[in-house]
């Protein structure tokens, strides 16, 4: 079947196919490329399709054909001697009717969950944490219609239907929708970025592409011989 999906974890690749079947792939530091493929038992689920997965350090999030949003404590296949593992229904946001969620992204330490709509409208989960880990509401985050999202540990970008690319600032455990968007030089066709916020992307015309940024780290005290220090308010600095 054609492979419709992928989602990769430091120890697991989950790959959804056309059919809307999951297969996972075992991955391990002395074979980073798995050995084996495993077709993961869905039969809790019914007759439903699933059209997205994400996969975390332990948890799992996936959207179904229509809209529907489960969770999954998780990345690997259990032995079949085990009980199967849970999938967790979790309330979709409240919207109108003929919009519902199309895909979901969570981060690669469990801490964020982001989700699209068919009209390309984001929205993130608010509660998320150890207590809670499938979070208590959902979020509007206004300003950009988007085609794709991708997290890091810390934040989320973006690509616009143009191919634009942004990115959301202010993200945090106490904010998990951030603050503003700030659009990234450059022009993409499709994007992932890597948990310590590594962008990588491949071009218009198919070459792959990466983001090459420095943090320049905050100075206390009084400035340095070579200018002044960085103020307490601009704690983030790009060297373009």
């Amino acid at each position: 079947m054609e492979v419709f999906h992928l989602s990769a974890c430091p120890d697991a690749l989950w790959v959804l196919d056309s059919q809307g079947r999951v297969s996972i792939r075992t991955l391990s530091p002395s074979c980073p490329s798995g050995l084996s493929w495993t077709l993961l038992d869905l039969s809790q689920l019914g007759s439903v399709r699933l059209v997205s997965v994400s996969c975390g350090r332990q948890n799992v999030w996936a959207v179904d054909g229509r809209g529907n949003v489960y969770f999954r404590v998780g990345t690997q296949p259990l032995n079949p001697s085990m009980m199967l593992p849970a999938w967790i229904q979790i309330d979709p946001p409240a919207q109108p009717i003929g919009v519902q969620l199309v895909s979901v992204q969570t981060s690669p330490n469990d801490r964020l969950l982001w989700a699209l709509d068919n009209r390309g409208s984001v929205l993130v989960r608010t509660g998320l944490g150890d207590e809670m880990p499938v979070g208590t509401d959902w979020e509007a985050v206004p300003g950009l219609l988007v085609s794709q999202l991708v997290l890091s540990c810390r934040t989320v970008l973006v690509r616009c239907p143009n191919g634009d690319v942004a990115r959301r600032y202010g993200v945090s455990d106490r904010n998990p929708a951030g603050d503003y968007w700030k659009k990234i030089p450059g022009s993409t066709n499709w994007l992932t970025v890597t948990p310590d916020d590594e962008l990588w992307a491949v071009t218009l015309i198919g070459g792959l592409s990466r983001r090459l940024t420095k943090l320049l780290p905050q100075t206390l005290g009084r400035p340095s011989p070579s200018g002044p220090s960085l103020s307490g308010d601009d704690d983030e600095w790009e060297l373009i």
